[in-house]
């Protein structure tokens, strides 16, 4: 076992990377309640954080999930869309107020894109769960709550490594967390979880803004 700093799990706790086929049992069948409950709908803050200039940005803002379809919403500081669809992934960002005349940018990239699957940790959970992409390194445990150490296990992901906080009785997400290869960090953390809600067949549906400019990868 380990000794080590934790960020949200108190000022220190032990990480054991010999995982138990119980909690194992937890994982999976949170990863399996994701992929099979449909019209799942999460409120969420993001929060990124550069490596190489030590800056954090946070942001508040929902996100829906269907049969491997997604759509997040950021409403607040800087209004940003995400839309992954049944082909492509767009990614819409709108610029700051005091950009006078500037146009809303519109990314497109293929959903197997390099750019699509940087994208889409969130996805991941209704397309196959994280199971499919990664492996347990090791697990931290306080109270309810429950964090998995995440390896890619493939090279189809775009993460260096990533956490997930479970709630052990609900059986839902807490918080997704994942680095990158530059060791740039983004945490998602849930505030409210609902499924089997009835979404509308244009949920998922995106057409880019009118006068937008539209970048293809």
């Amino acid at each position: 076992m380990v000794l080590v700093p934790s960020m949200s799990l108190g000022k220190e706790k032990t990480i054991v990377h010999s995982v138990s086929s119980k909690d194992m049992l937890l994982l999976r069948e949170v990863d399996k309640k994701y992929q099979k409950q449909h019209g799942i709908h999460l409120k969420l803050k993001k929060t990124i954080t550069l490596e190489m200039l030590g800056s954090t940005k946070e942001s508040q803002g929902e996100v829906w999930l269907e049969n491997g379809k997604m759509k997040l919403v950021i409403n607040e500081p800087q209004p940003s869309k995400v839309v992954a669809g049944k082909q492509f992934l767009w990614i819409e960002s709108s610029p700051p107020e005091d950009f006078e005349g500037a146009k809303v940018q519109v990314l497109r990239a293929s959903l197997n894109s390099k750019q699509a699957k940087s994208q889409g940790l969130i996805q991941l959970l209704t397309q196959g769960g994280v199971l499919k992409y990664f492996r347990v390194s090791g697990i931290q445990k306080e109270n309810e709550r429950v964090r998995f150490f995440l390896q890619p296990d493939t090279q189809s992901v775009e993460f260096k490594r990533a956490q997930i906080d479970i709630d052990k009785n609900k059986k839902e997400i807490l918080t997704l967390r994942y680095w990158d290869q530059m060791d740039n960090e983004t945490t998602f953390d849930f505030s409210r979880s609902e499924f089997n809600k009835k979404l509308s067949a244009d949920t998922f549906k995106y057409e880019p803004p009118q006068n937008a400019e539209v970048i293809n990868y």
